[in-house]
């Protein structure tokens, strides 16, 4: 018997998509115990990740997953800090913030090595040039330091590594939908994936806004938004539909191609292109200086 390498490896991603949409429920609910529902990384943030991962030559998937990790790890150490401090030593709480703000350099790198080495890249990243980066921003941390805080980050986070990024779930869709796909799609929606890293909370506030009206949302309204917010297929579908509008798709195409990718998410087809409209007008707001 022949065995289809291809329809075996189609098989395979498509049944990887149907275990991550079942984990994205597991942790939405960590946001329900009242836990305030926001991402931990800012557009600086973001850009310093981009230009660090530049700067030690990692490829994309590892740029995308540092910036998930970070978020993650950033969150669950806040939760971890709060349990063990807040209540017992209230009076260590602030200098507890003020030293974890201290240590944020150190820990973005610190994700960055552990993804590097979990993605096996070859690329070699010296411990000088981690030492000279982060001499550059006003610290200075030993090999036992930048040792401590990788298995620091590895214990918070649970010791996994492998959560998806949007643009994993891009190119999953890029392999999977049905037209024709071109080194332009591909460029075009690397692009945007930054875009969409580097102003997340101003595209997730302004798709708040048009939901209720208000620039300031109550917690409960956040929580509506969280099926969107935090289930990056939906992101990641929006990126690849916005990519064939400003390639010049015809309608035609972009109406399939709504259809099929809301079929994947489980969203609606309106979810996707609100998500796409408001991602076009940040994008020209942002171009014209607005």
């Amino acid at each position: 018997m022949k065995i289809d390498n291809e329809y075996n490896e189609k098989t395979y991603v498509v049944e990887w998509l149907k275990l991550y949409k079942k984990s994205i429920q597991n942790f939405k609910t960590f946001y329900f115990n009242g836990t305030y529902p926001y991402r931990s990384f800012s557009p600086k943030v973001v850009e310093f990740i981009f230009n660090l991962a530049n700067e030690l030559g990692v490829d994309n998937t590892v740029k995308y997953q540092c910036v998930e990790l970070y978020d993650r790890f950033l969150s669950e150490y806040f939760i971890y800090k709060h349990k063990k401090y807040y209540n017992n030593h209230s009076n260590e709480w602030l200098n507890i913030l003020k030293q974890s703000k201290k240590q944020s350099c150190l820990r973005i790198i610190s994700c960055m090595l552990l993804l590097s080495k979990y993605a096996q890249q070859s690329v070699d990243i010296k411990f000088k040039d981690i030492e000279a980066i982060l001499q550059r921003t006003g610290h200075m941390y030993t090999k036992k330091n930048i040792r401590y805080s990788e298995t620091e980050v590895l214990r918070i986070v649970g010791f996994k590594l492998n959560e998806p990024s949007i643009f994993m779930l891009v190119e999953y869709f890029i392999d999977v939908i049905p037209f024709i796909t071109t080194d332009s799609l591909y460029s075009t929606c690397l692009l945007l994936t930054d875009f969409v890293y580097i102003y997340h909370q101003k595209l997730y506030d302004r798709l708040q806004n048009q939901k209720t009206g208000y620039k300031i949302c109550t917690y409960s309204e956040k929580l509506e938004l969280l099926d969107v917010e935090y289930d990056k297929t939906t992101t990641a579908a929006a990126v690849v539909v916005t990519a064939f509008y400003i390639l010049n798709s015809t309608d035609k195409t972009n109406e399939e191609l709504c259809l099929y990718l809301s079929t994947l998410c489980d969203k609606s087809i309106d979810d996707l292109l609100t998500i796409s409209t408001v991602l076009i007008s940040i994008i020209n707001s942002i171009s014209s200086g607005s």
